[in-house]
């Protein structure tokens, strides 16, 4: 899949996305970005939803309104109307169609990991799938399956260390991690009671989930789900596994966190992943616009482990050199006009655009830019 374009898709009234290794979609809230990834998940892996779905009971008894609801949420039944239109590439997409049983492929090809991901811990554990309400949104739901089968199947042998975990993660990656965001805290299996549960251990402190900060909360299940993506093995990815959809990477996070979690995103695209965030941090597209002017300007891979302050060693050396020189990348505003919804592509990310979409970068940038009119305007009147 390399474009997907959209008609009249709930308040999306009209949407073309090229995809490039890296694509970011910005724009104010309720802007239709998160129906949009999750249309993105319904094509690629419908076969695999409906799977899924019925595996766990839910029935939509025939009715699209009833599955839309259990695949979107609640009050999006009427969300595919007839002026609905959805191209894949070249191609038409269906979506009556893909309510018919289906014999082809059930594998699942994108991993989401939702913007509700505080959500998926409960008591400290994942949530099973099944624990959820009918009208949560399926990817909520399949995010906290994927934590809950990996902390009771593949970390059954941690003797207790989830973060830092040998083999799970190169240990250059987690050292800034660890640096940046844990600082001298542990994560840990805590097994000593009548039920497993995630802590978080500081000294001789053990902090249970209802203690954590904010920051923690939610990077917590955000780490679990860059662990899930990269096997403990010598395979870089998950099998079948080709694209990762990210939303809103930075929420509770410090800036350094957030400059952290960036390298890791490289570190997943690298790794052979196609990757799609939604965000509303001008932090990260500072790193996409430093990306493609380094590129552009053919400069050294190191002057981009300058950026991050990362040393230049071979494993972050390798990762800058692939995304300097074998990366694409794209960025699209997600903008409210008159007609509704509509998409621009901004992936210029041009500060000196006549466009102030592309500019302004899709508006993250333009109370920085209005603040810093109105001083040197104050300052020139006192002079």
């Amino acid at each position: 899949m390399e474009r997907i374009s959209l008609t009249s898709l709930g308040q999306l009234t009209k949407v073309d996305i090229n995809f490039g290794d890296i694509t970011v979609l910005v724009g104010p809230q309720a802007s239709g970005k998160s129906i949009f990834l999750q249309l993105v998940k319904l094509v690629l892996d419908h076969n695999h939803i409906i799977e899924t779905l019925q595996r766990y009971g839910f029935d939509w008894m025939a009715e699209p309104d009833n599955f839309l609801t259990l695949y979107f949420g609640t009050g999006m039944g009427g969300i595919w109307n007839q002026d609905t239109q959805v191209q894949v590439d070249n191609t038409q997409f269906n979506f009556q169609n893909i309510l018919s049983p289906q014999s082809t492929s059930q594998t699942e090809s994108l991993f989401l990991i939702p913007a509700q991901r505080v959500m998926v811990l409960r008591n400290s554990w994942p949530r099973p799938f099944t624990d959820y309400e009918t009208g949560d949104p399926y990817v909520v739901k399949l995010f906290s399956e994927h934590l809950r089968q990996l902390m009771e199947v593949e970390f059954t042998s941690s003797k207790g260390a989830i973060f830092p975990q040998v083999g799970r993660m190169d240990k250059n990656l987690q050292e800034i991690i660890e640096r940046s965001i844990f600082d001298k805290a542990k994560v840990r299996l805590d097994t000593s009671g009548m039920r497993k549960r995630i802590i978080l251990d500081i000294g001789e402190h053990q902090l249970p989930f209802m203690i954590w900060s904010a920051g923690q909360r939610e990077f917590i299940p955000l780490l679990l789900g860059i662990y899930w993506l990269m096997p403990p093995s010598e395979r870089a990815k998950r099998e079948n596994i080709h694209w990762v959809v990210v939303e809103e990477p930075e929420m509770g996070l410090h800036p350094q966190a957030i400059s952290t979690l960036l390298v890791t995103c490289l570190e997943l695209v690298h790794r052979g992943y196609k990757l799609v965030i939604s965000t509303h941090s001008p932090q990260i597209l500072e790193m996409i616009w430093a990306i493609q002017t380094l590129a552009q300007t053919q400069a050294t891979p190191t002057k981009l482990l300058e950026i991050f302050d990362l040393p230049k060693n071979e494993f972050f050396s390798a990762i800058a050199d692939n995304i300097l020189h074998h990366k694409s990348f794209k960025t699209y505003y997600f903008a409210h006009q008159e007609k509704g919804i509509l998409t621009e592509d901004i992936s210029t990310l041009d500060p000196e655009s006549l466009n102030e979409a592309i500019s302004d970068w899709g508006g993250l940038t333009t109370f920085s830019t209005k603040v810093s009119e109105i001083i040197s305007e104050a300052i020139w009147t006192q002079l």
